[in-house]
């Protein structure tokens, strides 16, 4: 009988999210974070996630990887699977998904990065979690080649150094250095040039891409700056105020953006322009996730609102192609 190549049995969905409501309780209150989300990563895909603060992009990402804080978070309803495995809810056959299945990169590393130990002793750990027989020599080896190809010049002055004497571009180094190492097949990036000029910035997304063709990972990316997503994604997810609004091929949204939250992201970005004229600040801002407004909840900063925006909550649906839409403009 003729075996079958392993990557020909592989789904090519990689992580499905399905239906997935999240909740905030607290003792006289319960606050909806997540809801109703939906989300697919294939094999080699660079998936965005953008929207503004508040929107809900982070509890998604650490709903993913099981890091929330329960309580008070907690998963009302959904479903996560990752190479066709339930990791929510938890499967005992794939308990053990971290790591070389799916590893984060935190929006701020210092918090990430264990405070009380060095570059060089995370860098170990980091290799012993996959491969914990190798020998020293081989360990020092690629610990140093790793750092050297995350643009780190001085390897051997920062082996010894603590995360909290490193700045945040090279402690944004230290932690993706550590993603190599340990290889995942889904890397998910909480907001990754956050606080770090453009030179660092540009540095660390041609990083996080480079990273992709060399180990062959799906990324995940968490963003409030859709011209980051632009530079990144095959395709995104907007959200506001825990909800998908919109979803598509990046370069479909980009060029043609459906729902008004969306071109209003788009419209935000500067172009670079002499002639551009000035830039369109975004009216209002996002609503508090404890007092909602009735129906859609971007109707308060909608330039289209009609009566019917006010009342009902749009569903997402389908509009064109892979394209999805929850506003009412489209009924």
């Amino acid at each position: 009988m003729m075996s079958i190549p392993l990557r020909d049995k592989l789904s090519a969905t990689l992580l499905e999210v399905n239906n997935l409501q999240v909740n905030f309780e607290t003792v006289d209150r319960k606050i909806e974070v997540l809801k109703d989300i939906s989300i697919r990563i294939e094999r080699g895909e660079v998936v965005g996630v953008v929207g503004e603060s508040g929107s809900g992009k982070s509890t998604l990402a650490q709903a993913i990887i099981g890091v929330l804080d329960v309580p008070p978070a907690k998963i009302n309803e959904g479903s996560i699977q990752f190479e066709g495995k339930d990791i929510f809810p938890k499967s005992d056959k794939n308990n053990n998904f971290r790591g070389k299945g799916i590893n984060m990169i935190f929006q701020e590393p210092l918090t990430s990065l264990n405070p009380v130990y060095s570059v060089h002793d995370q860098m170990e750990e980091a290799i012993n979690i996959g491969n914990p027989a190798l020998k020293k020599k081989d360990k020092e080896e690629i610990i140093r080649k790793t750092l050297s190809e995350v643009m780190i010049r001085d390897v051997e002055g920062i082996l010894n150094v603590y995360p909290h004497q490193l700045s945040g571009g090279m402690r944004q180094r230290v932690s993706i250095a550590m993603v190599l190492i340990q290889k995942p097949n889904l890397l998910i990036l909480d907001e990754p040039t956050t606080g770090l000029d453009l030179i660092v910035q540009r540095k660390i997304i041609g990083l996080i891409l480079n990273l992709k063709q060399t180990i062959s990972s799906s990324i995940l990316l968490i963003t409030h700056d859709l011209a980051v997503a632009a530079n990144m994604c095959d395709r995104i997810y907007v959200m506001y105020a825990g909800r998908v609004v919109e979803s598509g091929r990046m370069s479909d949204i980009l060029n043609n953006p459906q729902h008004p939250y969306t071109t209003m992201l788009k419209n935000s970005v500067p172009e670079g322009y002499m002639d551009e004229g000035p830039l369109k600040v975004s009216a209002g801002a996002p609503p508090d996730l404890r007092d909602l407004p009735p129906g859609c909840a971007f109707h308060t900063r909608c330039p289209f609102v009609m009566d019917r925006c006010k009342k009902d909550i749009p569903i997402l649906k389908q509009v064109k192609g892979e394209r999805e839409v929850a506003c009412w403009l489209y009924e």
